[in-house]
């Protein structure tokens, strides 16, 4: 497992195996739950496919990633209240955004995409006043660590590039009963992880 640190954050690679990037790629590509869903704000005019999940709804993969892939990381692992799944398209226009509001808040993004290629775009960039800090290439279950005050946001694929998948686990203090309310909403994630095992 390689750790590397950035100017805000800190990525690891080798912490899923080969195998469970494989299981990742295959249950992000046979999702069956995307919506619309804005970056920012309500007025945020630009929509992505994503899809939120809060806690009291986690199902096989939010709890295979909490129990045990992230325990493999040297660090504490926060008790996160929401995990946001992106679907990331040629045309698409994620807009910078930040995940929290607090000083607390904590974000673990993971590239679920089996095989990435630097050509294929979809990088994630962290801000800081206005400039870019930290510049990040997917790559098979890689894992971005920063805190959620930080503006970040995706860039679309390229053309020639497939659906750039990803998953943040977010760690939000102060946003709990936001969060429930959502929930209560939602239904309870009951898709098998690894698909098969059901």
């Amino acid at each position: 497992m390689d750790a590397i640190k950035f100017d805000q954050v800190m990525v690891i690679d080798d912490l899923f195996t080969h195998e469970e990037c494989e299981f990742m790629h295959e249950y992000f590509t046979r999702f069956d739950g995307w919506q619309f869903i804005f970056d920012d704000s309500p007025d945020d005019p630009y929509y992505s496919l994503g899809r939120a999940i809060d806690q009291p709804n986690y199902g096989e993969f939010e709890n295979f990633c909490i129990d045990y892939a992230f325990k493999r990381a040297p660090l504490p692992i926060p008790k996160f209240h929401r995990v946001v799944y992106n679907a990331f398209r040629h045309g698409d226009n994620p807009s910078i955004h930040m995940d929290g509001e607090g000083l607390d808040a904590l974000s673990f993004l993971i590239y679920t995409n089996k095989e990435w290629k630097p050509e294929w775009g979809g990088e994630t960039v962290f801000m800081s006043e206005g400039r870019i800090t930290d510049i990040v290439i997917p790559a098979p279950g890689r894992v971005v660590i920063f805190p959620g005050i930080v503006p970040h946001g995706a860039k679309p694929p390229n053309p020639n590039a497939p659906v750039r998948y990803s998953a943040v686990f977010q760690f939000c203090p102060g946003q709990e009963d936001v969060m429930l309310a959502h929930a209560k909403d939602q239904p309870p994630n009951m898709r098998p992880f690894p698909y098969g095992t059901d």
